[in-house]
């Protein structure tokens, strides 16, 4: 990553802009044996409403690092949580 990179991303966890609030990943109701990554992108401001960025996975590690990818993207102060559904067990 490049040095303007890095300070880019420390300013907006200091001053605040869109940030990653929560993650889900859960299996795909289309394709069989796929994972869906789900980011949930706020701004921070009342009233402003969320984006979602969504990516179909091969597994659910692939999920993870889509996520960890979207997180750098859009870096946020606080722990994100991930919620990980799985049914099978």
């Amino acid at each position: 990553m490049k040095p303007i990179d890095r300070l880019i991303i420390k300013a907006k966890k200091k001053c605040g802009a869109d940030g990653l609030t929560i993650a889900f990943i859960y299996p795909s109701d289309s394709e069989s044996g796929k994972w869906i990554a789900r980011g949930d992108i706020w701004n921070g401001v009342s009233g402003s409403g969320m984006t979602s960025a969504i990516c179909t996975c091969l597994s659910v590690e692939d999920a993870l690092q889509a996520l960890e990818e979207l997180s750098e993207k859009h870096p946020n102060n606080k722990d994100v949580p991930i919620i990980i559904e799985n049914l099978d067990g």
